[in-house]
C-alpha cells in the first residue's frame, strides 16, 4: 500500500462529530473533486472515501437515497447549505465555512481525499493538492499559508499544483489533518534516513582518513627507498633506522600500530618519520 493510501485510509477513519467540520470537510470534497454542472457529480475511486462521502451527505445535506456507483450525484439546490455557488466555470464560496481552525483542517482532509497525493518518504518529501480550479487553487493555498506553512504552486495544462516538499511541512500538514499514525511514520522514516546519512558520513570520513594515512606512508616508504638506494640509510642513527626498516616493512600500520611496534612514542616516531622524508626528498620539507 502507497503512503499516500495509508494517509487516506486514516483519514476515512476520523469519527468527525463537529456538524461545522462535516459541513466544511464535504464542501471541500465537492470543491476538489467536483464537476459542477445542473447537478454536482463527482467520483471516488476508493471505497472507503466513497463511504465516507456518503456518511457526510447523509449527516450534512439529509441525503438518504444515494446511489451505489462511483458517480455521486449532489443536486445543486443543496449547495447553499455548504457554502458553495457556482457561477458558470467558478465557484464562489462562504468563508463562514472555514471560519474557525477545525473547519480548516476539515477542509483540508476533505481535499485531500478527492485530490491529494504524497510521495514515498523513503524517496522524496512532497505532498500534493490537484485543483482544475484557480480560486480553488489559491483558497487552498491560504488555507496552508494560515498554519504556517509555505506551499509551492505550479500550473500544469489544465490544473493546479499545489505542494508541500520538505520534511517538516509534510509532517506538519499530515498532523493539521489529522493523520497521526502517518506522520509517526514519517518521522520514523526520517529517523531512519539520518541514522544512515550519519552512518555513511562516518564511513566516508574513515575511508578518507584511510587513504590520506596510505598516501603519507607511500610517500614515507619512497622517501626510505631513495635513502637504501643512496646509501644513506646505513648512516643514520639507530633510531632513525629502526624506524625506516620497521615502515618498510609494514607500510599498511597505523601510527599508533608502528609506535607500539618500535617502542617509541607515537609524537617521536612521527619526527622521525618526518626527518626520513626530509632526509629522501628535502623537497618535501619533512611534511605531509
Amino acid at each position: 500500500m502507497s503512503f499516500s493510501s495509508d494517509i487516506k485510509k486514516e483519514l476515512c477513519a476520523i469519527n468527525e462529530k463537529n456538524p461545522c467540520c462535516r459541513r466544511s470537510e464535504l464542501a471541500a470534497i465537492l470543491l476538489f473533486g467536483g464537476s459542477f454542472g445542473s447537478d454536482v457529480t463527482l467520483r471516488a475511486e476508493r471505497a472507503d472515501v466513497f463511504r465516507r462521502i456518503c456518511g457526510l451527505l447523509k449527516k450534512v445535506l439529509g441525503m438518504t437515497e444515494i446511489q451505489e456507483e462511483p458517480d455521486i450525484r449532489v443536486p445543486a439546490d443543496l449547495l447553499d447549505e455548504l457554502g458553495l455557488y457556482p457561477e458558470g466555470a467558478d465557484v464562489s464560496i462562504d468563508e463562514e465555512v472555514f471560519d474557525k481552525d477545525c473547519c480548516k483542517r476539515a477542509f483540508f482532509r476533505g481535499a485531500f481525499l478527492m485530490a491529494g497525493t504524497a510521495a514515498d518518504p523513503r524517496k522524496n518529501y512532497r505532498l500534493e493538492l490537484f485543483a482544475y480550479n484557480e480560486t480553488v487553487a489559491s483558497l487552498a493555498s491560504e488555507m496552508l499559508e494560515s498554519f504556517g506553512l509555505s506551499p509551492g504552486n505550479v500550473r500544469r495544462k489544465n490544473y493546479y499544483v499545489i505542494y508541500l516538499e520538505d520534511y517538516e511541512s509534510v509532517s506538519d500538514s499530515l498532523v493539521i489533518m489529522g493523520a497521526q499514525k502517518s506522520m509517526l511514520n514519517l518521522s520514523y522514516i526520517q529517523i531512519e534516513k539520518d541514522i544512515s546519512n550519519e552512518n555513511n558520513r562516518r564511513n566516508n570520513f574513515m575511508i578518507a582518513n584511510m587513504d590520506k594515512a596510505m598516501t603519507v606512508s607511500a610517500n614515507q616508504c619512497a622517501a626510505i627507498d631513495e635513502l637504501a638506494r643512496t646509501g644513506m640509510l646505513e648512516t643514520l642513527d639507530e633510531g632513525l633506522k629502526a624506524v625506516a626498516y620497521a615502515r618498510a616493512e609494514h607500510p599498511e600500520m597505523s601510527l599508533n600500530e608502528l609506535a607500539q611496534l618500535t617502542g617509541v612514542s607515537k609524537s617521536t616516531l612521527s619526527r622521525r618519520l618526518n626527518k626520513l622524508l626530509e632526509l629522501g626528498n628535502p623537497q618535501s620539507g619533512g611534511k605531509e
